[in-house]
């Protein structure tokens, strides 16, 4: 087989796979989002562990002559008087806007979803034309290609392929029968997860002193009742967050809600793909077999 046509088969094989690899990722996310959306509604439910808990304010002081910063302040404090340096005021008003956006993506989870899918979507319909017309110049190669002219480029492709697709079937699949397991069959070990979800982990509350501060002393440093609402608003969400991060049926619905797309996707590939390696390989067999000699 000529050089030319080796590197144009393995351009080819290469497209076909970095293409196929999009065209899966963006279904995976596609399925994902749908089984949330109309399977298990709970995956959904409550504050986005992704987002974190709200927004903590920080007072650092960084005027000082030696332009090093200065330790971080618990709070406010108004016994004497209250006046505001710029760096408080810059630090309340940066966490005043980042407060205001979580609340604003808490309140609209659908908005999350929404961009996923649209970015899945956007990625589908640029990958999965690319895919189909490589994939089908690479088929017809190889019916017209002779013998001779066959490479290893064709089997490590599609072995390959069938490889990556069996892993995503056991990885996804081991997962899913952990969730079935722990559920139904040893429900003790669900239990055991449950308390732990709900063991407490250290958090730094230096944040949320700073913030009881602008309710305590908001008026004598002239803090605006809008900043002075959120600030009040602060530690119910807080609550809130922490309360519904903990609940464990919902990580267990989103478990199942990111696996199963793997194994949905993952049965048809790996079958089809090695389904045509075998028979070509069974094929390439028997042509090499030596003709029966008559007598």
């Amino acid at each position: 087989m000529k050089k030319g046509s080796i590197i144009r088969s393995l351009y080819f094989y290469l497209t076909s796979l970095v293409t196929l690899a999009i065209v899966v990722g963006s279904l995976v996310v596609l399925v994902n989002l749908g089984l949330k959306a109309w399977v298990f509604e709970d995956a959904n439910n409550g504050y986005d562990s992704v987002l974190g808990p709200p927004s903590s304010l920080y007072f650092v002081e960084t005027s000082s002559p030696d332009k090093a910063a200065l330790p971080i302040t618990q709070g406010l404090t108004c016994t004497d008087g209250c006046t505001l340096t710029d760096s408080q005021r810059t630090s309340i008003q940066d966490w005043k806007t980042s407060f205001q956006s979580w609340l604003e993506a808490n309140a609209n989870p659908g908005s999350r979803n929404a961009r996923d899918a649209v970015t899945a979507l956007s990625f589908l319909i640029v990958a999965l034309p690319f895919f189909l017309i490589h994939f089908r110049i690479v088929q017809k190669d190889a019916k017209v290609a002779g013998d001779e002219e066959k490479t290893a480029i064709r089997p490590t492709y599609f072995y390959f392929v069938s490889l990556a697709s069996l892993l995503m079937i056991v990885i996804a699949g081991g997962f899913l029968i952990n969730i079935v397991l722990k559920t139904w069959v040893f429900p003790s070990a669900g239990e055991a997860d449950e308390l732990a979800s709900k063991v407490s982990t250290p958090v730094d509350f230096s944040g949320d002193t700073a913030v009881a501060s602008l309710v305590s002393c908001g008026e004598k440093c002239g803090i605006d009742q809008e900043t002075i609402a959120l600030a009040e608003r602060w530690d119910d969400e807080y609550m809130t967050w922490q309360e519904q991060n903990s609940r464990t049926i919902n990580n267990r619905q989103r478990q199942a809600a990111t696996s199963i797309p793997f194994v949905l996707l993952g049965i048809p590939l790996f079958w089809y793909h090695w389904f045509v390696v075998r028979k070509e390989a069974k094929e390439k067999k028997h042509d090499d077999l030596p003709p029966h000699s008559s007598i």
